[in-house]
Protein backbone atom coordinates (compact mmCIF):
# COMPACT_ATOMS: atom_id res chain seq x y z
CA UNK A 1 0.00 0.00 0.00
CA UNK A 2 1.67 3.23 -1.07
CA UNK A 3 0.95 6.26 0.52
CA UNK A 4 -1.33 7.97 -0.48
CA UNK A 5 -3.43 5.15 -0.74
CA UNK A 6 -2.80 4.51 2.54
CA UNK A 7 -3.47 8.19 4.07
CA UNK A 8 -7.28 7.63 1.46
CA UNK A 9 -7.78 4.36 3.91
CA UNK A 10 -7.13 6.67 7.07
CA UNK A 11 -9.03 9.23 6.49
CA UNK A 12 -12.15 7.08 5.29
CA UNK A 13 -12.17 5.26 8.57
CA UNK A 14 -11.69 8.57 10.58
CA UNK A 15 -14.53 9.88 8.92
CA UNK A 16 -16.91 6.80 9.28
CA UNK A 17 -15.92 6.87 13.52
CA UNK A 18 -16.60 10.63 13.29
CA UNK A 19 -20.15 10.11 11.82
CA UNK A 20 -20.99 6.97 14.37
CA UNK A 21 -20.37 9.10 16.66
CA UNK A 22 -22.54 12.26 15.62
CA UNK A 23 -25.29 9.52 15.22
CA UNK A 24 -25.29 7.87 18.69
CA UNK A 25 -24.98 11.11 20.42
CA UNK A 26 -28.19 12.43 18.23
CA UNK A 27 -29.95 9.18 18.87
CA UNK A 28 -29.16 9.58 22.94
CA UNK A 29 -30.77 12.96 22.63
CA UNK A 30 -33.42 11.86 20.72
CA UNK A 31 -34.55 9.18 23.00
CA UNK A 32 -33.92 11.73 26.42
CA UNK A 33 -36.23 14.66 24.55
CA UNK A 34 -38.84 11.48 24.07
CA UNK A 35 -38.37 9.92 27.15
CA UNK A 36 -41.43 10.55 29.75
CA UNK A 37 -40.53 12.99 32.19
CA UNK A 38 -40.59 11.88 36.30
CA UNK A 39 -42.62 12.99 38.22
CA UNK A 40 -42.73 12.89 42.19
CA UNK A 41 -44.95 10.10 43.13
CA UNK A 42 -48.43 10.22 43.89
CA UNK A 43 -49.14 9.51 47.42
CA UNK A 44 -52.71 7.52 47.17
CA UNK A 45 -54.80 7.09 50.59
CA UNK A 46 -57.44 5.09 48.97
CA UNK A 47 -55.03 2.13 47.88
CA UNK A 48 -54.05 2.21 51.90
CA UNK A 49 -57.89 1.50 52.91
CA UNK A 50 -58.19 -1.39 50.62
CA UNK A 51 -57.21 -3.75 52.91
CA UNK A 52 -59.57 -2.69 56.18
CA UNK A 53 -62.48 -2.87 53.22
CA UNK A 54 -61.28 -6.11 51.92
CA UNK A 55 -61.16 -7.64 55.45
CA UNK A 56 -64.57 -5.71 56.12
CA UNK A 57 -66.41 -7.44 52.98
CA UNK A 58 -64.56 -10.72 52.68
CA UNK A 59 -63.74 -11.99 56.77
CA UNK A 60 -65.93 -14.32 58.20
CA UNK A 61 -64.76 -12.57 61.74
CA UNK A 62 -66.07 -9.59 60.90
CA UNK A 63 -69.89 -11.04 60.44
CA UNK A 64 -69.29 -13.05 63.35
CA UNK A 65 -68.98 -9.75 65.25
CA UNK A 66 -71.69 -8.32 64.72
CA UNK A 67 -73.58 -11.30 65.66
CA UNK A 68 -71.52 -11.76 68.96
CA UNK A 69 -72.61 -8.33 69.52
CA UNK A 70 -77.03 -8.53 68.32
CA UNK A 71 -76.40 -12.16 70.29
CA UNK A 72 -75.66 -10.19 73.38
CA UNK A 73 -77.94 -7.35 72.84
CA UNK A 74 -80.83 -9.92 72.51
CA UNK A 75 -79.92 -11.26 75.89
CA UNK A 76 -79.06 -7.88 77.62
CA UNK A 77 -82.90 -7.05 76.16
CA UNK A 78 -84.41 -9.93 78.00
CA UNK A 79 -82.96 -9.05 81.21
CA UNK A 80 -84.31 -5.16 80.53
CA UNK A 81 -87.68 -6.52 80.01
CA UNK A 82 -88.18 -8.94 82.92
CA UNK A 83 -86.85 -6.23 85.14
CA UNK A 84 -89.32 -3.56 83.73
CA UNK A 85 -91.67 -2.43 85.77
CA UNK A 86 -93.70 1.48 85.05
CA UNK A 87 -95.50 2.59 82.30
CA UNK A 88 -92.47 4.05 80.81
CA UNK A 89 -91.60 2.79 77.59
CA UNK A 90 -88.45 1.29 76.82
CA UNK A 91 -86.19 2.48 73.88
CA UNK A 92 -82.67 1.49 71.75
CA UNK A 93 -80.87 3.95 69.77
CA UNK A 94 -78.68 2.90 66.79
CA UNK A 95 -76.18 4.44 64.76
CA UNK A 96 -77.37 3.37 61.15
CA UNK A 97 -73.69 3.30 58.66
CA UNK A 98 -71.88 0.17 59.03
CA UNK A 99 -74.58 -0.49 62.64
CA UNK A 100 -77.69 -1.46 60.88
CA UNK A 101 -76.68 -0.87 56.97
CA UNK A 102 -73.37 -1.69 54.99
CA UNK A 103 -72.32 0.34 53.43
CA UNK A 104 -68.80 -1.10 52.17
CA UNK A 105 -69.36 -0.91 48.63
CA UNK A 106 -69.04 2.43 48.81
CA UNK A 107 -66.08 2.60 50.62
CA UNK A 108 -64.48 0.32 48.27
CA UNK A 109 -65.14 2.98 45.53
CA UNK A 110 -63.56 5.18 47.39
CA UNK A 111 -60.26 2.67 47.99
CA UNK A 112 -60.21 1.85 44.31
CA UNK A 113 -60.80 5.19 42.93
CA UNK A 114 -58.85 7.39 45.60
CA UNK A 115 -61.65 9.59 46.28
CA UNK A 116 -61.96 11.59 49.59
CA UNK A 117 -65.19 11.63 51.09
CA UNK A 118 -67.83 12.98 50.65
CA UNK A 119 -67.49 12.16 47.01
CA UNK A 120 -69.57 9.78 45.58
CA UNK A 121 -71.57 8.70 49.22
CA UNK A 122 -74.76 11.26 48.71
CA UNK A 123 -74.82 9.58 45.38
CA UNK A 124 -74.19 5.92 47.04
CA UNK A 125 -77.31 6.98 49.58
CA UNK A 126 -79.88 8.24 46.95
CA UNK A 127 -79.30 4.63 45.08
CA UNK A 128 -80.66 2.93 48.35
CA UNK A 129 -78.54 -0.20 47.96
CA UNK A 130 -77.40 -0.71 51.38
CA UNK A 131 -77.80 -4.24 52.71
CA UNK A 132 -78.36 -4.79 56.63
CA UNK A 133 -75.16 -5.70 58.34
CA UNK A 134 -75.07 -9.54 59.54
CA UNK A 135 -77.47 -10.16 62.42
CA UNK A 136 -78.95 -6.41 62.50
CA UNK A 137 -82.54 -7.32 60.87
CA UNK A 138 -82.93 -10.72 62.89
CA UNK A 139 -82.20 -8.02 66.24
CA UNK A 140 -84.32 -5.31 65.31
CA UNK A 141 -87.50 -7.96 64.52
CA UNK A 142 -87.30 -9.25 67.39
CA UNK A 143 -87.22 -6.20 69.73
CA UNK A 144 -90.18 -4.85 67.24
CA UNK A 145 -92.16 -7.79 68.68
CA UNK A 146 -91.58 -7.10 72.27
CA UNK A 147 -92.74 -3.69 71.99
CA UNK A 148 -89.27 -1.70 72.19
CA UNK A 149 -88.96 1.90 70.73
CA UNK A 150 -86.94 1.48 68.08
CA UNK A 151 -84.91 4.78 66.97
CA UNK A 152 -81.98 5.34 63.73
CA UNK A 153 -79.80 8.56 64.97
CA UNK A 154 -77.76 8.76 62.22
CA UNK A 155 -75.48 12.13 60.76
CA UNK A 156 -76.37 11.56 57.52
CA UNK A 157 -77.65 15.04 56.45
CA UNK A 158 -81.26 15.00 57.09
CA UNK A 159 -81.92 17.57 53.88
CA UNK A 160 -80.21 15.35 51.22
CA UNK A 161 -80.24 12.14 52.96
CA UNK A 162 -83.60 11.51 54.75
CA UNK A 163 -85.93 10.61 52.14
CA UNK A 164 -83.40 8.17 50.27
CA UNK A 165 -82.84 6.60 53.78
CA UNK A 166 -86.11 5.73 54.71
CA UNK A 167 -86.35 4.27 51.47
CA UNK A 168 -83.66 2.11 51.92
CA UNK A 169 -84.28 1.08 55.70
CA UNK A 170 -88.35 0.05 54.61
CA UNK A 171 -87.47 -1.42 51.46
CA UNK A 172 -85.05 -3.52 53.81
CA UNK A 173 -87.67 -5.21 55.52
CA UNK A 174 -85.98 -2.96 59.01
CA UNK A 175 -88.86 -2.08 61.24
CA UNK A 176 -89.99 1.27 62.89
CA UNK A 177 -88.58 2.77 59.93
CA UNK A 178 -90.75 6.24 60.37
CA UNK A 179 -90.41 10.00 60.47
CA UNK A 180 -90.98 9.64 63.76
CA UNK A 181 -88.03 7.26 64.71
CA UNK A 182 -85.39 8.14 61.80
CA UNK A 183 -83.45 10.57 63.74
CA UNK A 184 -81.22 12.57 60.65
CA UNK A 185 -78.44 15.41 61.50
CA UNK A 186 -80.00 18.47 61.07
CA UNK A 187 -78.05 21.79 60.48
CA UNK A 188 -77.96 22.63 63.98
CA UNK A 189 -76.94 19.54 65.64
CA UNK A 190 -73.19 19.44 66.56
CA UNK A 191 -73.15 15.82 67.67
CA UNK A 192 -75.70 13.32 68.83
CA UNK A 193 -76.83 14.02 72.32
CA UNK A 194 -79.86 15.83 71.40
CA UNK A 195 -81.19 13.44 69.60
CA UNK A 196 -80.56 11.19 72.13
CA UNK A 197 -82.10 13.46 74.82
CA UNK A 198 -84.86 13.21 72.72
CA UNK A 199 -85.77 10.13 72.80
CA UNK A 200 -85.01 10.27 76.36
CA UNK A 201 -87.94 12.50 77.27
CA UNK A 202 -90.72 9.48 77.06
CA UNK A 203 -88.48 6.69 77.37
CA UNK A 204 -86.07 5.19 79.13
CA UNK A 205 -83.43 3.98 76.39
CA UNK A 206 -82.05 0.87 77.04
CA UNK A 207 -79.00 0.20 75.05
CA UNK A 208 -77.15 2.33 71.75
CA UNK A 209 -75.37 0.68 69.21
CA UNK A 210 -73.04 1.98 66.75
CA UNK A 211 -69.34 1.86 65.35
CA UNK A 212 -68.16 4.88 66.67
CA UNK A 213 -67.27 6.41 69.76
CA UNK A 214 -69.23 9.48 69.49
CA UNK A 215 -72.81 6.70 68.53
CA UNK A 216 -72.16 6.29 72.78
CA UNK A 217 -70.69 9.89 74.58
CA UNK A 218 -68.69 12.61 73.45
CA UNK A 219 -64.70 12.76 75.10
CA UNK A 220 -64.24 16.07 76.23
CA UNK A 221 -61.30 16.59 73.42
CA UNK A 222 -61.51 15.42 69.88
CA UNK A 223 -57.89 13.31 70.91
CA UNK A 224 -56.53 10.11 71.00
CA UNK A 225 -56.07 10.29 74.84
CA UNK A 226 -59.55 11.73 75.72
CA UNK A 227 -61.26 8.97 73.38
CA UNK A 228 -59.17 6.82 75.56
CA UNK A 229 -59.92 7.96 78.46
CA UNK A 230 -63.83 7.71 77.58
CA UNK A 231 -63.48 4.22 77.05
CA UNK A 232 -62.25 3.53 80.67
CA UNK A 233 -64.93 6.11 81.69
CA UNK A 234 -67.49 3.47 80.30
CA UNK A 235 -65.78 0.50 80.57
CA UNK A 236 -68.41 -1.78 82.29
CA UNK A 237 -71.16 -0.12 79.54
CA UNK A 238 -69.38 -2.08 76.77
CA UNK A 239 -71.64 -5.13 76.00
CA UNK A 240 -74.20 -4.31 78.20
CA UNK A 241 -75.52 -0.40 77.21
CA UNK A 242 -73.31 0.23 75.05
CA UNK A 243 -73.09 -2.47 71.49
CA UNK A 244 -69.87 -1.49 69.35
CA UNK A 245 -68.95 -2.72 66.21
CA UNK A 246 -65.97 -3.24 64.16
CA UNK A 247 -65.42 -0.42 61.25
CA UNK A 248 -61.23 -0.28 60.16
CA UNK A 249 -62.37 1.86 57.21
CA UNK A 250 -63.07 5.24 58.51
CA UNK A 251 -64.45 6.97 61.85
CA UNK A 252 -63.63 10.04 64.66
CA UNK A 253 -60.39 7.68 65.62
CA UNK A 254 -58.88 8.77 61.95
CA UNK A 255 -59.58 12.53 62.68
CA UNK A 256 -57.42 12.11 65.94
CA UNK A 257 -54.35 10.83 63.29
CA UNK A 258 -54.44 14.33 61.61
CA UNK A 259 -55.06 16.79 64.21
CA UNK A 260 -59.03 17.25 63.27
CA UNK A 261 -58.06 18.88 59.90
CA UNK A 262 -59.21 16.67 56.91
CA UNK A 263 -57.78 19.71 54.70
CA UNK A 264 -54.18 18.61 55.15
CA UNK A 265 -52.75 17.49 52.15
CA UNK A 266 -52.66 13.72 50.97
CA UNK A 267 -49.04 13.36 51.60
CA UNK A 268 -48.63 15.18 55.06
CA UNK A 269 -51.48 12.70 55.82
CA UNK A 270 -49.93 9.94 54.88
CA UNK A 271 -46.90 11.17 57.13
CA UNK A 272 -49.15 11.19 60.25
CA UNK A 273 -50.51 8.04 59.69
CA UNK A 274 -47.02 5.88 58.88
CA UNK A 275 -45.74 7.92 62.47
CA UNK A 276 -48.86 6.65 64.19
CA UNK A 277 -47.73 3.34 63.69
CA UNK A 278 -45.81 1.17 66.33
CA UNK A 279 -42.68 -1.15 64.67
CA UNK A 280 -40.68 -3.95 65.50
CA UNK A 281 -36.88 -3.46 64.37
CA UNK A 282 -34.95 -6.48 63.56
CA UNK A 283 -31.72 -4.89 63.90
CA UNK A 284 -32.03 -3.32 67.22
CA UNK A 285 -34.82 -5.67 68.44
CA UNK A 286 -36.48 -2.73 69.78
CA UNK A 287 -40.59 -1.44 69.35
CA UNK A 288 -40.40 1.74 67.79
CA UNK A 289 -42.56 4.92 66.75
CA UNK A 290 -41.11 7.53 64.42
CA UNK A 291 -42.58 10.90 65.03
Amino acid sequence: MNKITKYTAVLTLASAMTFASTSTAQATTEALTQAPQQTPQQVNLGSENIMAVAWYQNSAEAKALYLQGYNNAKTNLDEALKKHKGKEKLAIALDIDETVLDNSPYQGYAALHNQPYPEGWHEWIQSAQAKPVYGAKSFLEYADKKGIDIYYISDRDKEKDFKATKHNLKSEGLPQASDKHIMLKDKNDENKASRREAVKKDHRLIMLFGDNLLDFDDPKQPTQLSREALVNKHSKDFGKKYIIFPNPMYGSWESTLYENDFSKSDTYKDQLRRQSIQYFDPDTKDVKQDK
